[in-house]
């Protein structure tokens, strides 16, 4: 028998009402009983409080003739079966067993509810009880403040909640047949005004059907009908809105495409461009966006074709590509492919900059790894040798000893040149940033290097005007100048010059270190303040230097919000210059 429109309505909403009413019986029945369970669990285990406080004041051993009479009067004060064990498990009083049955009783160590006592402060169980064919609920509680002194449990039966459940069941079966007799006669009422106005509605599209005519549906009443023609009326309006939503999701798109740092370029199920975003066209070095051109045609880099075509065979991978152009540069490309539409996603990243930094980190650890390595050697060949029997020769040892100790000053320059850099890189070397006199500072810095000018009959000389003041760390600063310093001394001749001057520039102040050396070649001028360059390698290490000497001047200065330079001076020498802000005279 074929069922209408009437008929399945009425079975649907019977069946609805029918589900929900055994889904809302079973859940609430679950609910209940949790409740009710958790609401025992809680008494019960109030009671085990109190019987542990009870046997714990009474400070009688832990035996059957001293515990079961206890067990006896705090099962009948809380209507419970209480259960005292010993620290091994084994039974020393219960409330419904006699003191002379009590070693016929198992060893309980192994109940959950007494090993999880022990383990975490508080025991909890439910099991089923075949003597008194009902689930029990056991709450077990250890003796002692170390959990080592025995077990008090409680038990109880749940058979109130099995009652309880019971009647409940019995409440919901009575009303859920209530509901659905009166849900069958509301349904049957339902269906009929429902056909009845699903009739007129067929009725009236019909008549617009044969007339052809395109008609705006008029509600004629408040029911359904005038509802459903409410509805349709209603559709052109939302359609017009959800076009006009659209159109803003895909400006909002748009903006954030184009705002993206990364690059994107989006190819159809062919491999033409349909979508490319601002860092895209930055990053190719495109005036325009080539939509409908090919990949290939815009970008001449086998290894992302490559990649696109792996994607297109459902891999996602990526990989790092070199782009030739002016600047070439290194890029991360990642592309997937669109489920969809068949197409492919590929998004790039601009690594130049980063692989550059990664080489000048390899490049420093080599370095320094290598400065390391000279003094390290010397040392302990040195010291092989006098273990070897140059000790017997006090000239020989001497000569030794010696060369120790200037390899071991080289290793403790270049690791505390390389702690500063490292503390000056990190933020970390604390600069106070106040008013210096630079005469006083570049006295001192002076007067450190004597001793080294000395050495190689070398003129210092100070040209600094004595009301010049700079805003500068004071400890900086003569750091900056003794580095200076020390490097002009290095590489000038013996009888050679070293003059410090001074002057003030458009309210900053400009400080020299001039040497009358050998000068620097201009091939070599952009990267003396890089750590470990030397325009001289073999020089250099000769004199003891680190490589991180002029490295720290360039980092100190601009932290203290300085300049620095190099220039050379005719008809000889060099000039390393820094331009730190002017303040008033100190």
């Amino acid at each position: 028998m074929r069922l209408g429109v009437r008929g399945r309505l009425f079975l649907v909403s019977f069946g609805l009402v029918l589900a929900v009413s055994a889904a809302l019986s079973l859940f609430l029945e679950h609910e209940m009983k949790g409740t009710m369970e958790a609401s025992v669990e809680d008494g019960l285990r109030r009671e085990a409080h109190a019987a542990l406080v009870a046997i714990s004041l009474s400070g009688a051993p832990l035996t059957p003739e001293r515990m079961d009479p206890i067990a006896d009067r705090l099962g009948h004060a809380t209507s419970a079966r209480v259960t005292i064990m010993a620290p091994d498990g084994t039974v020393v009083g219960d409330s419904e067993v006699d003191a002379s049955a009590l070693r016929r009783l198992e060893n309980h160590a192994d109940r959950p509810e007494v090993r999880a006592a022990h383990r975490r402060g508080t025991g909890v169980a439910r099991r089923y009880s075949t003597t008194l064919a009902t689930d029990m609920l056991y709450v077990a509680l250890p003796l002692g403040p170390d959990r080592s002194g025995g077990t008090v449990r409680l038990a109880t039966p749940l058979t109130k909640v099995d009652q309880a459940i019971s009647r409940l069941r019995l409440v919901f079966l009575v009303s859920g047949l209530v509901a659905l007799v009166f849900a069958a006669l509301m349904s049957a009422l339902a269906s009929h005004l429902f056909v009845r106005t699903l009739r007129s509605l067929v009725a009236y599209a019909r008549r617009m059907a044969e007339g052809g005519a395109r008609e705006v549906v008029a509600p004629s009443s408040k029911d359904e009908i005038g509802v459903l023609a409410g509805s349709l009326n209603r559709l052109a309006e939302d359609l017009e809105a959800q076009v006009r939503a659209l159109a803003t999701e895909r400006d909002r798109f748009e903006a954030v495409l184009e705002g993206m740092s990364e690059a994107v370029l989006a190819l159809d199920e062919a491999g033409r461009i349909t979508l490319v975003n601002r860092a895209a066209l930055e990053l190719l070095g495109l005036e325009g966006p080539p939509l409908g051109r090919t990949l290939l045609e815009v970008v001449r880099a086998p290894e992302l074709h490559e990649l696109v075509a792996s994607s297109r065979a459902g891999r996602v991978g990526s990989a790092e590509i070199d782009l030739f152009g002016l600047p070439p540069r290194r890029i991360l490309a990642r592309s997937a492919r669109q489920k969809a539409s068949g197409g492919t996603v590929v998004v790039m990243h601009d690594v130049t900059e980063l692989r550059r930094l990664e080489t000048m980190r390899r490049d420093f650890v080599a370095n320094v790894s290598h400065e390391l390595r000279t003094p390290v050697a010397v040392i302990r060949a040195n010291a092989e040798t006098l273990l070897d029997g140059a000790l017997g020769d006090p000239e020989a040892a001497r000569g030794f000893l010696e060369s120790l100790h200037r390899n071991a000053e080289r290793l403790t320059r270049l690791i505390a040149d390389l702690l500063d850099i490292s503390r000056i890189e990190a933020g970390q070397y604390p600069l106070k940033p106040d008013a210096v006199a630079l005469a006083d500072a570049t006295r001192r810095a002076l007067e450190a290097m004597e001793r080294a000018a000395a050495d190689k009959r070398i003129a210092l000389e100070s040209e600094v005007p004595g009301d010049l003041a700079v805003v500068a760390d004071a400890r900086a600063l003569e750091q900056v100048l003794a580095n200076l310093l020390d490097n002009a001394i290095k590489y000038t001749q013996e009888d050679g010059h070293v003059n410090v001057r001074a002057r003030a520039v458009d309210g900053r102040v400009r400080v020299e270190v001039v040497d009358d050396g050998p000068g620097v070649e201009p091939k070599h001028r952009e990267r003396l303040f890089e750590r470990f360059y030397r325009a001289d390698p073999g020089r250099s290490r000769e004199m003891g230097g680190t490589g991180l000497g002029l490295a720290i001047v360039k980092h100190l200065v601009l932290a203290m919000g300085g300049e620095v330079g190099m220039e050379s001076v005719e008809p000889r020498g060099s000039c390393f210059w820094f331009v730190l802000p002017g303040k008033s005279a100190v």
